[in-house]
């Protein structure tokens, strides 16, 4: 609960941005194929759901700065004609806050890179069998984590836009000890959400 409070106060205060002229603001909503490394499966056969809010500001030239909180579902699922009993299918849903710097290579083509604290609202594991793994039997996911992304946007008009980003997991998203050796830096029960979401933006 103290998760959505404090992510729904950042919102609020992002929304009373729009006071001011050089802040606008749009929706957004799309799909996401998603992966979880370390989860011993491979390929992005898990479809998931981004939708949420966005607001931006044109800060200098051809540089803005834009914010997105966003409702998403993540996780993995094993290919189709794979029915290893021992794999563990992950399926999570967050609330993700997206801060990007954005480089307008033209009105039309932007790039964008940024960083995504993420809030875990549920998560539960699924055998390829149909059964819920024990949840006692299994590391915790962490409460919070965050992930880098990159992407690129399309403005097909004044209005709408259709972006592409790849997002990766900086930290775990299962709990456990982290060390650093050897110059690595190493983290027990290491799993991370992998995928690319395809995006339709709308901008009031």
């Amino acid at each position: 609960m103290k998760r959505l409070i404090i992510l729904v106060v950042i919102l609020f205060c992002s929304l009373s941005l729009l006071k001011a002229q050089e802040f606008r603001a749009g929706v957004l909503s799309g799909v996401l194929a998603t992966q979880v490394d370390g989860d011993y499966m491979s390929g992005y056969y898990k479809a998931g759901f981004i939708g949420g809010l966005f607001v931006y500001r044109d800060v200098f030239g051809a540089a803005r700065i834009q914010g997105e909180l966003v409702f998403a579902t993540k996780g993995s699922r094993c290919a189709p004609k794979n029915t290893n009993p021992d794999f563990l299918q992950v399926s999570t849903s967050s609330i993700d806050l997206s801060l990007m710097y954005i480089y307008k290579v033209s009105e039309s083509l932007n790039f964008r890179i940024g960083l995504t604290p993420s809030a875990l609202l549920s998560a539960k594991e699924v055998r390829p069998t149909g059964v819920i793994q024990d949840p006692d039997n299994s590391p915790d996911f962490r409460r919070f984590g965050i992930l880098g992304l990159a992407g690129v946007t399309y403005n097909l008009n004044k209005r709408f836009s259709i972006t592409w980003s790849y997002n990766y997991s900086l930290l775990s998203i299962r709990s456990g000890n982290s060390e650093i050796y050897d110059l690595g830096f190493y983290e027990q029960n290491a799993q991370y959400h992998n995928y690319m979401s395809f995006v339709l933006g709308y901008t009031f």
